[in-house]
């Protein structure tokens, strides 16, 4: 009780989240990744229970399966066989966990400023972001990831903190658990050693201390590698080669595919480096980027200023982790010349960074005369994401921001929209809710209306026909991605979905 009483606000934040999200988890439709992403966990899973090698084959083996596993199992408990709900309980969990990071970086906001105000505004900075509220329901793959480097940032500060040394062991495994997601997760091991190695400096002369900093670095490493070790269950039979195989992919994706980045189709590899600055500029609501940056520069400066009290402070010194793992990554994609799929989604996880160095300002701007605008700001911003998310719910993952234009297909014809294909099972319904045949023939990505197929009630599952463009569909599905992008001349538009005056999705009735 004295736990939900200290965090009270973020417990009533949590379950009025919580019983939103249980009232629209089903408005959600499959993203194209979704199936890939339940094979790789059927498949590690009949790893270890069946001994099948199909995992040391598979062509997506360098995926994590740190979040996939449990999915896996909640799938195998209440033993759900059909796709819909299958995908359903998918998104549900998903969603829930990605509130629990947004809880857990409440917990972290609040012992940093010790100001609830505060900590509420981090919690609604995180779900009140239109892309990664809608993500939080599809996307297994870089939300979770999200939400794991919350969880280590949080115990790492009460690590810092309170100087314990179970602690230590407990943020081995939150670093060790993000690793098993993505394998970038191990970037937060150089960020640890970063601070072990500044704390030796320090205490070169004081034996106790350095016995003391060389027991954290072995509970650290022994977190770390035991818990990627379980939840990464390819590295089983041989840990270093498969842990180095999956690094290696970091800069070697093999993925022909394209983006459409300001009006043209470019291959992914091959992308200029303005992409994922222009992205993040984009998308990331105004106050929340602008805030972000000036963080960044007010946590540098204050750094280059007075670094060794800047680092010796066991709570100011974990800003400058956030800093590292907000520009690192960014560094590193650079670097190393890594493929960049749709949007910025690879490095959503840098978002939780940016927004507690935008709080680092904030509340410094707090205690000064600057407050009321800074609270008008803040609070004018969440109403204003608010009302874009509400009037384009479940659509939110289209979500620009005011830097950008909003004008007729403006969008449409610049950057990708629904990426993912998300629509399609919004479509496949409206066709099936509006068209009583028995047989319904539906023309257009054959893998997304597959998709959206598994969303649909077995029922309606049989009505549908999926057919190719020659042999006479009823109706054509498009989400404008790639060689859909044009727009087809069939005579009668029979549903659109439009975000900022730009078409998403579009269903033709071909006869």
């Amino acid at each position: 009780m004295s736990f939900i009483k200290k965090y009270f606000p973020g417990v009533m934040l949590f379950l009025i989240f919580l019983v939103i999200g249980l009232m629209h988890y089903k408005d959600y439709g499959l993203g194209c990744d979704e199936p890939i992403h339940r094979i790789i966990g059927n498949v590690t899973y009949d790893y270890i229970f069946k001994g099948d090698m199909n995992l040391k084959t598979i062509e997506f083996r360098n995926l994590g399966t740190g979040f996939e596993m449990p999915l896996i199992f909640i799938e195998k408990w209440f033993h759900l066989t059909d796709f819909r709900d299958i995908y359903l309980m998918r998104h549900l969990v998903t969603h829930i966990f990605f509130l629990f990071g947004a809880f857990s970086l409440y917990v972290l906001a609040f012992r940093h400023f010790n100001h609830r105000s505060i900590a509420s505004l981090a919690f609604l900075m995180m779900v009140l972001n239109p892309r990664l509220y809608a993500h939080s329901f599809f996307n297994s793959k870089d939300i979770p990831f999200l939400v794991s480097f919350i969880l280590a940032f949080t115990v790492w500060h009460a690590a810092d903190t309170k100087q314990r040394k179970y602690l230590y062991l407990l943020v081995g495994a939150a670093c060790g658990y993000a690793t098993s997601i993505r394998v970038m997760g191990v970037l937060l091991v150089p960020c640890f050693l970063f601070f072990v190695a500044f704390d030796i400096l320090r205490y070169m002369k004081n034996k106790a201390e350095l016995k003391a900093i060389l027991m954290k670095v072995l509970l650290f490493s022994a977190g770390f590698c035991i818990t990627l070790y379980i939840c990464w269950p390819i590295l089983w039979s041989n840990p270093i080669f498969y842990f180095h195989e999956q690094f290696s992919s970091l800069a070697h994706v093999h993925w022909e595919g394209e983006v459409y980045f300001k009006g043209q189709n470019i291959p992914g590899s091959k992308l200029p480096l303005s992409y994922l600055p222009v992205w993040m500029s984009m998308t990331i609501p105004e106050v929340w980027l602008i805030g972000g940056i000036a963080g960044c520069v007010a946590v540098a400066v204050t750094f280059l200023c007075k670094p060794v009290s800047f680092l010796t402070d066991m709570t100011n010194r974990n800003f400058a982790l956030y800093l590292a793992c907000f520009a690192g990554p960014l560094l590193v994609v650079v670097a190393l010349g890594s493929v960049n799929y749709d949007d910025w989604r690879h490095l959503y996880f840098t978002y939780p960074p940016l927004m507690l160095l935008g709080l680092f300002l904030i509340n410094k701007l707090y205690n000064t005369s600057s407050r009321i605008f800074v609270y008008i700001l803040c609070v004018g911003q969440l109403v204003f994401t608010t009302v874009f998310m509400v009037n384009n719910h479940p659509h939110q993952y289209a979500y620009f921001n005011n830097f950008v234009s909003h004008k007729d297909q403006y969008l449409l014809n610049n950057y990708d929209l629904d990426y993912w294909g998300v629509t399609y099972s919004e479509g496949v319904k409206y066709i099936l809710d509006h068209d009583k045949s028995d047989t319904i023939r539906i023309n257009g990505t054959t893998m997304l209306l597959g998709n959206a197929s598994m969303k649909m009630t077995p029922a309606d599952r049989r009505r549908i026909k999926i057919v190719d463009k020659g042999e006479h569909p009823d109706y054509f599905i498009t989400n404008f991605r790639n060689n859909h992008r044009e727009d087809y001349r069939y005579p009668t538009i029979f549903y659109e979905v439009k975000v900022l005056n730009s078409t998403i999705m579009r269903v033709y009735k071909t006869k």
